[in-house]
């Protein structure tokens, strides 16, 4: 029996789905919907998304945040202190100077750009901080502050690791509604010509890209090790307008932006694609030449070498 035997199976009519995979698409249908609904309308721009094909990109769709979004490491730090404390394997004052050390480089990254020079320099305060808090308090019996140490520690001051969760759960809510903002009034959409900005309640902005002019820049250090993020330029006719701290703009996304504004004729994507499929028929050939210049050598002979018209 032949492997390539026609397949009898029974198949819904003017469609490839087999029968008996109709009542579970029937189904599946309002839910792949509204999947698809909240994908093209919410998560298409929350994730970056690029609408491409093998050939070029035709589209990129971003959303761009506040300063807000610096704030997140107080969300999951402040998760991974609330579990620390409940096991009581640091004490909770150094535990509260973990939590103000990190709202302090959450505020720092917010007012200042940090190259590698300003990193380093911030490393090397923490670590002074945190070395002094005990040298200062444990050690240096001659130190002054350490009278008011000492009287800071006789007034029992102490936090609980609910203080922790509480803390998570306020930046949660303030980097939520940065999200839902930034949804409404900061969706960013690209296509090879245009610039369309989408506002809620608003009719979509719509400016070209004069000159290809987008760039993308990576502004410090930690804008970068923070989901990748970096800001984008346009150039527009009343002068320039940034897009910042777009998630994965200094990766995969700022790639793809780089990628659309490669422009390429449509004969040039259709001379790549005939390459890539080993279509090469179009080429000239070092053997072609070589015909060429025998057919005008022989000048017509036969076979014999004898004229054909005697």
């Amino acid at each position: 029996m032949s492997n390539s035997a026609k397949d009898t199976t029974p198949r819904a009519a003017g469609s490839d789905t087999p029968l008996w995979l109709v009542p579970l698409k029937i189904l599946a249908w309002p839910f792949l919907f509204v999947w698809g609904l909240l994908y093209r309308n919410w998560l298409s721009y929350l994730v970056g998304s690029v609408l491409r094909d093998e050939d070029r990109i035709y589209s990129i769709k971003f959303i761009w945040y506040g300063e807000s979004v610096y704030l997140h490491p107080m969300v999951w730090g402040s998760l991974v202190l609330y579990f620390v404390a409940r096991t009581s394997l640091i004490s909770p004052g150094w535990l509260l100077l973990i939590w103000f050390s990190i709202l302090a480089i959450c505020f720092l990254t917010v007012m200042y750009n940090f190259d590698i020079f300003k990193t380093v320099v911030l490393l090397i305060c923490l670590v002074a901080v945190f070395g002094l808090a005990y040298i200062s308090s444990i050690e240096w019996h001659w130190n002054p502050l350490r009278q008011l140490a000492v009287h800071l520690t006789s007034l029992e001051p102490s936090v609980s690791p609910g203080f922790y969760l509480i803390a998570c759960y306020l930046f949660a809510v303030l980097i939520v509604a940065e999200i839902v903002w930034a949804w409404l009034f900061n969706r960013v959409e690209i296509d090879e010509s245009y610039v369309y900005e989408h506002k809620f309640l608003k009719s979509t902005n719509r400016e070209p890209i004069f000159a290809r002019g987008l760039k993308r820049e990576t502004r410090d250090l930690l804008e970068l090790l923070i989901l990748g993020a970096g800001d984008i330029e346009h150039r527009t006719k009343n002068g320039s307008k940034r897009f910042k701290n777009v998630p994965r703009a200094s990766l995969g996304l700022g790639r793809a932006i780089d990628s659309m504004l490669d422009y390429r004729r449509n004969e040039q994507v259709a001379f790549e694609r005939r390459q890539r499929d080993g279509d090469d028929g179009d080429q000239a050939q070092l053997t072609d030449a070589f015909t060429d210049v025998y057919e005008e050598d022989s000048g017509g002979l036969d076979d014999n070498g004898l004229d054909g018209t005697q």
